[in-house]
């Protein structure tokens, strides 16, 4: 079993993707997540973080809901919001859950009205996020979790007002940090926006050489 207490959809569906074992972000950081608590997590590249966000999401929502948002979640470009909608897609066939990312590229009112149609998960870079919000008056008054996927590349590339003014913009609620290292815009983040974070390190394991 790749986690007790996962639903068994869930682990069915996991399963069927080959994840047969957690990796130690994700080990630790699942149960965290579903803790309902602020949370910072940091770990390596290619660890598994993101797929801890899917699950975790997955586990929480379970199924479509009303028509608005439920889960927010920030990434750096449309390439990232792309690959993580696909590993909903896969993993949320069976739950009805629905997922949109959000991107620059593809006209605004397009997108906006596949939100409109019901959402519970929304995927985007805080720019084209804060664009939606602010042109068509998208509902985040039903958010239950603000999550920021790879926090180091996307302090790196977005404007930090852009993703305070998404934050501020978004009600109270439970706020998710991944990142593969710290920065002053991450520590500042983290100060200003996050209440009490549970704080979660994985250190990179040492290659064969180093060890030898």
């Amino acid at each position: 079993m790749f986690l007790k207490k996962l639903d068994e959809q869930l682990t069915i569906a996991l399963e069927q993707e080959g994840f047969e074992k957690p990796t130690p972000i994700q080990k630790k950081s699942i149960g965290r997540m579903k803790s309902g608590h602020d949370c910072l997590f940091i770990a390596p590249e290619q660890s598994g973080k993101t797929t801890a966000i899917v699950i975790t999401v997955i586990q929480q929502l379970k199924e479509a809901f009303e028509d608005v948002p439920r889960a927010l979640i920030v990434v750096e470009d449309r390439a990232k919001a792309e690959a993580m909608k696909a590993q909903f897609d896969i993993l949320t066939e069976d739950t009805g859950l629905r997922v949109t990312a959000v991107f620059q590229g593809e006209h605004m009112l397009k997108q906006r009205d596949r939100v409109y149609a019901g959402c519970d998960v929304l995927i985007g870079p805080a720019k084209f996020l804060n664009e939606l919000y602010s042109n068509s008056g998208m509902n985040l008054n039903g958010l239950k979790m603000y999550i920021i996927d790879d926090g180091y590349d996307v302090f790196k590339h977005e404007i930090t007002s852009q993703i305070d003014r998404l934050t501020t913009s978004t009600p109270e609620t439970q706020r998710i940090v991944f990142t593969t290292k710290m920065n002053v815009r991450i520590n500042d983040y983290v100060e200003y926006y996050m209440i009490a974070p549970e704080v979660v390190e994985i250190k990179e394991e040492p290659s064969e050489e180093e060890v030898q």
